[in-house]
């Protein structure tokens, strides 16, 4: 039985493959209105501490009282722990009031910028370090 070996354009082909998937796979902050920041105060419904963006989840009263849920949008779980976070920071119940930048297309997802706890304690995101610019 004789085995066919790839070719170097089918090689390269495969490499460009690979190498290009992770470059789709990150949307970047495009998606975000960066000219004006959001607050919004909500309970915490979830914590997803998962690349490539750790995510808390909330519940927002609008202005008839009605329940929103929103999906907060923060920096990689790694670049969290080099600001002093850790997997228990944000826990689901907690009360907290969120600031950054909701997504362009009215869905609600905030791109994270502070989380402000009630007894006063803020974590903040500076942007550009770990966040891809537009």
């Amino acid at each position: 039985m004789k085995v066919k070996r790839l070719g170097p354009p089918a090689l390269a082909a495969a490499l460009l493959l690979l190498i290009s998937v992770p470059i789709f796979a990150h949307h970047g902050a495009a998606s975000y209105d960066l000219s004006k920041t959001t607050t919004l105060k909500g309970t915490v419904t979830n914590v997803q501490w998962i690349n490539p963006h750790a995510i808390v989840e909330i519940e927002v009263n609008d202005k008839t009282g009605k329940a929103q849920k929103y999906l907060v949008e923060s920096v990689s779980p790694l670049g969290l722990s080099r600001r002093g976070w850790t997997k228990d920071s944000v826990k689901t119940g907690d009360q907290i009031t969120v600031s950054g930048n909701l997504s362009q297309n009215g869905t609600h997802i905030l791109r994270l910028k502070k989380i402000v706890f009630p007894n006063g304690q803020e974590f903040t995101i500076d942007s550009g370090e770990d966040y891809p610019s537009q």
